[in-house]
C-alpha cells in the first residue's frame, strides 16, 4: 500500500489543491478502538527531514 502526503488543504494559486508527495510503501501494523479507529502503518522508508517536522507539529 502506498501513502501521499500533503502539509495544507489551502489550494495553490495556478491549482486547484495543494499537490501530494509520494511518501512511499507501507504496511499495516494495529489498530484500535472502533469510532474512531487508529491505524497503526509502518513506513517502509523514513519521511524527508522537512516532511516529518511538519507531520509532527500537525500532529501534535
Amino acid at each position: 500500500m502506498c501513502i501521499f502526503v500533503r502539509e495544507t488543504r489551502i489550494p495553490d494559486r495556478d491549482l486547484s489543491a495543494p499537490a501530494y508527495l509520494y511518501a512511499g510503501t507501507m504496511t499495516y501494523d494495529s489498530h484500535t478502538g472502533d469510532r474512531p479507529m487508529r491505524i497503526l502503518w509502518k513506513l517502509h522508508h523514513a519521511l524527508p527531514a522537512d516532511v516529518y517536522t511538519a507531520a509532527r507539529a500537525i500532529a501534535a
